[in-house]
């Protein structure tokens, strides 16, 4: 007998042929491509022996981001997006072969490191929006949540496996098999895009220009909804302050280990395993919910940022390994949360610019949050990194929920729709944008949606206030 919560996490797995086919390739990538950023850092710390050089290489990898990726929304909204990833994602297996080919003949260099952590960088600008947008070509709408979580618990599988067999395989074989076996990765990834049955693809109908000029407007179009429509401007307000303050992990723990914890690398694997293993089980228990929900969204984001004071306090393993696998769990469930209820609240044909905009918050935000991290650290130590962080992430909650509560009070009806939308399995109706950023023609199906009128409504109260 099927168990009804094993049933309902794998859903979009059991129901969709083409995003089983899509989970199943992307098993095995991510943990390629976390085996290749581990081999990647201890080549270059090995050659060097410098922090400065493998800040270059993370410098390398998100400054592409940074630069030009407000406009890969925009530019993949004039994409196929199966076609399109199956581009990425070749493009992806190639970088990481000539890796491995220069590897092999024993003439791979730092610079060469740095060039082709750009170009992977730059294949990114386009992959993560088309990636993220073709989810719910996969799946619908009423899937969404559920592959966003498996997605997400997908992700966090591959950061406690990866780095483990990476390690393993560093010190077995060495750095040119790991980029030979990343290269081999998206072999499944590509065999599982070309198998898939595009008539069961949920495709939106647009006909786009392609010349700079409309790439630019249609970016501002995208900004401008961000800006207008309250729910997505105060989810976007979340993630730019988790982003940039409360997720420098990745900064603060190698410090911990080796400044307060005095573990080496060891202590550095156990506490790095134990915040990926929380991240995994919040993303499977978003996935067992099923539906994107406000409250899921607020109060993960609010135990982040206790957690992260928490954090600040603590000196001994235990205590750090005990919040981090806490920390991990609420971690998820905020990404998974905002990454659903974001595309709820957008049109199809906004989708992919929204989504740009949301792993720009992410990846974009990078090299500030890097460089805010080092000189706190060189300020007052990890304990002021996590103390800050900490503080400004229950402060962005505090200000979302007010600004949630303002919104709904100042529209009962949309309240009563919100209430209405739960018993169907989502937080939220879709919002709508302002009217003059809607495409014309047919593609506006918004106007036949039963809540079109409730969010005409909202556009003008929020156009009035």
């Amino acid at each position: 007998m099927t168990n009804p919560l094993h049933a309902r996490m794998f859903q979009s797995v059991r129901l969709h042929r083409n995003y089983r086919l899509f989970f199943s390739g992307q098993m095995v990538s991510q943990i390629g491509s976390w085996i290749q950023k581990v081999a990647q850092a201890w080549f270059v710390l090995d050659l060097t022996h410098s922090g400065r050089a493998l800040g270059v290489l993370v410098a390398c990898q998100f400054a592409p981001y940074a630069v030009f990726g407000l406009f890969g929304g925009a530019l993949s909204d004039r994409l196929d997006n199966h076609r399109a990833l199956i581009g990425t994602q070749a493009a992806q297996m190639g970088t990481a072969g000539v890796m491995a080919a220069f590897a092999f003949a024993g003439s791979l260099t730092v610079p060469e490191t740095d060039v082709i952590a750009a170009i992977q960088g730059l294949v990114l600008v386009l992959d993560t929006p088309i990636r993220q947008a073709f989810v719910v070509q996969m799946v619908g709408r009423e899937e969404l949540p559920n592959a966003i979580a498996l997605n997400v618990s997908l992700f966090n599988a591959a950061r406690i496996l990866g780095p483990v067999l990476g390690g393993l395989a560093i010190a077995g074989v060495g750095v040119r098999v790991c980029f030979l076996v990343n290269a081999l990765s998206y072999l499944p990834v590509l065999a599982g895009l070309m198998a898939m049955r595009r008539g069961d693809l949920h495709q939106p109908s647009r006909v786009l220009q392609t010349s700079a000029k409309a790439v630019l407007r249609s970016t501002g179009e995208g900004l401008r909804m961000a800006w207008r429509i309250p729910a997505v401007l105060i989810i976007m307000m979340m993630i730019i302050v988790v982003a940039t303050l409360g997720n420098n992990f990745n900064v603060a723990l190698p410090i911990l280990t080796r400044d307060t914890l005095h573990t080496g690398s060891t202590g550095l694997g156990l506490l790095l395993a134990c915040y990926g293993t929380g991240a995994l089980c919040g993303a499977l228990a978003v996935a067992s919910i099923g539906r994107a929900s406000w409250a899921v969204l607020l109060a993960s984001c609010g135990l982040l940022g206790t957690l992260e004071l928490l954090l600040a306090t603590q000196t001994t393993t235990i205590g750090f390994a005990a919040i981090l696998v806490c920390a991990g769990v609420t971690f998820s469930c905020f990404t998974s949360s905002a990454n659903a209820t974001l595309q709820l609240h957008v049109p199809d044909d906004f989708r992919t610019r929204i989504l740009a905009l949301y792993s720009y918050a992410w990846i974009g935000t990078s090299p500030l949050s890097g460089l805010l991290a080092g000189w706190l650290t060189q300020s007052g130590g990890v304990a002021l990194i996590f103390g800050i962080g900490g503080s400004a992430v229950i402060s962005a909650t505090v200000l979302a929920l007010a600004l949630r509560l303002i919104g709904l009070r100042r529209n009962p009806r949309h309240a009563r729709n919100v209430r209405r939308a739960r018993g169907y399995g989502q937080d939220l109706p879709m919002a709508r944008p302002p009217a003059r950023l809607l495409p014309e023609g047919p593609v506006r199906a918004y106007d036949r949606m039963p809540a079109a009128e409730e969010h005409r409504q909202l556009a003008g109260v929020r156009a009035s206030s």
